[in-house]
């Protein structure tokens, strides 16, 4: 019988959800970009301008890094 208070399988259990949360994360910046190459939505660039990219990438980079933690395979 499993052990309920096993700190492995919680803290297994937490690093999946913060994957699952960084690519929650990601996902939709990455439709918007997909669909204002198709001219469906407006692009990026349009909404935020050049310089303002920094805005959605660093939101899609954060959720890839808590992503790779989350997904890491340690054992």
């Amino acid at each position: 019988m499993k052990n309920l208070f096993d700190k492995f399988s919680h803290s297994k259990k937490a690093c999946r959800l913060l994957g699952i949360l960084g690519l929650l994360l990601v996902a939709p910046f990455g439709l918007w970009l997909l669909l204002g190459w198709l001219g469906v939505v407006p692009s990026l660039v349009e909404v935020f301008g050049v310089p303002g990219l920094r805005i959605p990438a660093s939101i899609v980079i954060a959720g890839l890094l808590m992503a790779a933690v989350g997904f890491w395979e340690y054992d």
